[in-house]
């Protein structure tokens, strides 16, 4: 029988927390019953696997990402907007690496709502990069470039690998985005690479 008040939604809200504390690697539903008082049998009463709530998991957290950038860009555009999307989204990986860390992993799940949802991530830049006038293949191409850049950074940051050159790292991480917005604004006067040099 279910224990009174324990639901699947509050199974996934306490597995997000566990999660965000120890890293999805680690995760192990004994862990999550024992957060909740319940014996981890008791889990499947309202969750089907593991894997099940890993997904649901994998939907919050990209919620919550997308959630992030839109709230960066709300009444920016242009150029200040692309420089609070990729602020947005180097502090969510910081602040909430466990969630970031499902996120980046998601094709291990082998979720089609997943799949579907991972979008969401996207949909906020490719809405500020509208107003570039680019070519839509343009704007996939530079979503992914931002993207990758933000999420390059923070590994190397994560990793201690910006601690040998006495250089503001926050400096640095403006100046990488200069070189997208910079690409953003040639590529918008519709410069080819040959054109460009």
């Amino acid at each position: 029988m279910p224990r009174q008040g324990l639901n699947a939604e509050r199974i996934v809200e306490e597995a997000v927390r566990l999660v965000e504390e120890k890293g999805e690697p680690t995760f192990s539903m004994a862990e999550l019953a024992g957060r909740l008082r319940i014996q981890p049998s008791s889990l499947y009463n309202h969750i089907p696997s593991q894997q099940a709530l890993l997904v649901e998991v994998g939907l919050q957290a990209i919620a919550r990402m997308a959630e992030a950038e839109e709230r960066a860009v709300e009444g920016r555009q242009g150029d200040e907007a692309v420089y609070a999307l990729a602020e947005a989204y180097r502090r969510f990986a910081k602040e909430h690496n466990g969630l970031y860390s499902v996120v980046m992993n998601l094709q291990r799940l082998h979720s089609p709502a997943l799949e579907r949802e991972t979008r969401r991530v996207a949909e906020p830049i490719l809405k500020v990069l509208d107003s570039y006038g680019l070519k839509e293949s343009e704007r996939a191409h530079l979503q992914r470039a931002l993207r990758s850049l933000a999420h390059g950074f923070v590994c190397h940051e994560e990793a201690g690998w910006f601690s040998h050159f006495p250089v503001d790292r926050e400096a640095s991480f403006r100046f990488a985005i200069r070189c997208i917005v910079n690409e953003l604004h040639r590529m918008g006067r519709g410069e080819s690479e040959d054109e460009a040099g």
